[in-house]
Order: C-alpha cells, then structure tokens, then sequence
C-alpha cells in the first residue's frame, strides 16, 4: 500500500510542479521520508506525516487508502477533480464521460 501512495505522491508532486526538497519543507516533514516514500521503500509512516504530505499536495488523507484499483495517480486526481464539483456539474461530467466511453467503443 505504501508503494501505491509514494506513485500517487510523485505524480502529484510533479503536477504541482514541486521538488522534494520543497514538498518536504511545505509539510514539515524531511527530505529522507518524502524520498523513501516516492521509492517505495518506507513499510511505516506516522499519520502525522501522511497528512501534512497530503494536504500539502491538495489532497484528502482518504485518497491514499482507496480501493486498490482506484489508487492509480490519475484516477485519485479525477476523483478529486469530480468530487471538487457540485453535485449537478459532477453528474453532468460523468454522464458526458460515459457517453464519450461508449463512444469510444464503436
């Protein structure tokens, strides 16, 4: 699991255009962990951490422990995107990306 968060992590990092260095200082937390953790070589991180990381990076602490199919760093980042709408917009998004899906499959 904590291989799929250091992915998510890297991913949003680079989206925001961010190093690790200043990742790491934005959150308080060291340039050692945020580095370990993109490598996927961390087996414990302290809930402290991961949430100064995660909001650091826009993020909600849930996203990190979604189903493991849904934990890919661009399907977090359009579940947060769809989540970040109203209520109608996100229905009339998604209803707009089926229809393009099944589109696509012609």
């Amino acid at each position: 699991m904590l291989t799929e968060i250091g992915k998510i992590i890297r991913q949003r990092r680079q989206q925001h255009g961010i190093t690790i260095e200043q990742l790491a200082e934005q959150s308080n937390v060291s340039i050692s962990l945020i580095s370990r953790l993109e490598r996927g070589k961390v087996d414990n991180i302290k809930l402290q951490s991961l949430t100064a990381i995660a909001e650091t990076l826009n993020l909600k602490i849930a996203d990190f422990f979604r189903d493991e199919l849904l934990q890919s760093p661009n399907v977090v980042a359009l579940l947060d995107y769809l989540s970040d709408l109203p209520a109608h917009q996100r229905e009339e998004l998604a209803g707009t990306l089926l229809k393009l899906l099944r589109l696509s499959k012609l």
